[in-house]
């Protein structure tokens, strides 16, 4: 745990430096060890077979006397032999353990790899039993040893060397990081535009700048539309407000008559009742911007549910001198009560622009996916190309002169997107041929 909180106190290039340092380390100190060991094996087999031609050309002359030699003459043999190879070295014993020859006593080396020889009794010419073969491997340990401390050495100047070059590489390589931090830092608070440069970015750092240059844009979308919100919340609270202050401040001047009374409680009462609308729809828009879901619970007949609030405009229809019929149907697991709501508020805003006479058609599909399309098409004026992808905004309206803000304040058919958010859907808008379709789809629950 310690180690790990450790670790994560290093920078990125001093993880990656000690990373390559390591890296490096191991890499040049297994090469060092094998060539270490592949030494040793090589020089090893060599005293091998150095030492077994001196065993069999001793064996030899001990084991194989000519007639006319005698134990003198052999030992003379024997230190010729000897003599003619200063790595080679021989001891003669005798049966009790003594020693009778030793050759270079001075010199008789420490650690050497020997060989005794026993020699058989009926080979014997002089008094010695055994013989003792001694190899001087020192001048090869020393080699070794030196050929070891170098390659050790250059293992850690290797290191150090790519350790420093990797540090320095890497810094270099994670400059971009740092241009893109110090691009981020200048950002300006109220700059809501700016967008970190990409030029001279390595590709592999393009996709998380176009990721957050993507959230730069949604942040500003998100930001533009909270202040055009706050705007359009001022506006619709003021005027009733003012109309109800004024209202009071006229009944307070105590010369108006009862009826002037109840006309103007009547005007603050519908004040009243308009924020209240105000308040509930912005409230279950903030519901639905929290992720609430719709309750599902199985509809037959998506038909039937649009005849039931065809039936509650049936006098507005009367009115406005116009006629709704229903097409198609669908079925599954909806939240009846809110997609009432949307078709309603789709209406609604079909009525308003349509023109007299003319005929509202609802549309219903079902996909194979389970879920409906619930369409409403009006004949009207077009909706202007410009408007199209903000009419689900909230508060917003083609009309920008407000006159009929007193019966819609810009929010049903942003409670219609966020009852299709809800059913895990979306909305849809199109004007064609002098028809504006309206529509929502809404997925049906498992």
């Amino acid at each position: 745990m310690k180690i790990k909180s450790f670790v994560d106190t290093i920078s990125l290039s001093g993880r990656l430096t000690s990373g390559l340092a390591l890296f490096s380390l191991c890499v040049l100190g297994f090469l060092f060890l094998g060539v270490h060991f592949a030494i040793k094996d090589n020089l090893e087999e060599k005293q091998s077979l150095h030492l077994q031609s001196a065993v069999s050309a001793i064996k030899h002359l001990i084991e194989s006397p000519k007639n006319h030699q005698t134990s003198l003459s052999i030992l003379h043999d024997l230190e010729d032999l000897v003599h003619g190879d200063r790595d080679v070295h021989l001891k003669l014993i005798e049966e009790s353990g003594g020693i009778l020859y030793i050759s270079k006593p001075s010199a008789w080396p420490q650690g050497a790899r020997t060989i005794e020889l026993p020699l058989p009794e009926e080979r014997r010419i002089a008094s010695y039993s055994t013989v003792v073969i001694a190899l001087d491997t020192s001048e090869d340990q020393a080699l070794i040893a030196k050929f070891s401390a170098i390659l050790l050495a250059a293992t850690l100047v290797g290191c150090s060397t790519i350790g420093l070059g990797g540090f320095v590489i890497v810094r270099q390589g994670l400059y971009p990081v740092r241009s893109l931090a110090e691009q981020t830092r200048q950002l300006a608070t109220l700059a809501i535009g700016e967008r970190l440069n990409t030029q001279g970015i390595p590709d592999e750092l393009v996709l998380l700048v176009d990721q957050f240059n993507d959230l730069l844009s949604r942040l500003e979308k998100a930001y533009l539309q909270l202040e055009s919100f706050n705007a359009n919340v001022a506006h619709e609270l003021r005027t009733p407000l003012a109309v109800m202050t004024a209202n009071c401040e006229l009944a307070l001047r105590g010369s108006d008559t009862a009826d002037q009374l109840r006309e103007y409680i009547g005007s603050n009462l519908e004040d009243l009742q308009s924020l209240s609308g105000i308040i509930s729809d912005m409230l279950f828009l903030s519901h639905a911007d929290r992720g609430e879901k719709a309750r599902r619970l199985p509809i037959a007949s998506l038909s039937t549910l649009c005849s039931e609030v065809v039936e509650y405009y049936e006098a507005v229809f009367l009115e406005a001198g116009l006629n709704c019929i229903i097409q198609g149907d669908a079925s599954g697991s909806f939240d009846g009560a809110l997609l009432r709501r949307a078709v309603s508020n789709l209406l609604n805003n079909a009525v308003r622009h349509a023109q007299s006479k003319s005929v509202i058609e609802i549309n219903i599909k079902s996909d194979k996916e389970g879920g409906a399309h619930i369409s409403v098409i009006n004949i009207g004026a077009p909706i202007p190309e410009e408007s199209l992808p903000h009419i689900f905004d909230r508060f917003y309206r083609i009309d920008t002169s407000r006159i009929s803000s007193s019966q819609n304040h810009g929010l049903g058919l942003a409670i219609v997107s966020a009852i299709a958010r809800m059913h895990g859907g979306d909305t849809t808008a199109s004007c064609a041929n002098g028809a504006t379709t309206i529509g929502i789809y809404v997925r049906s629950g498992a």
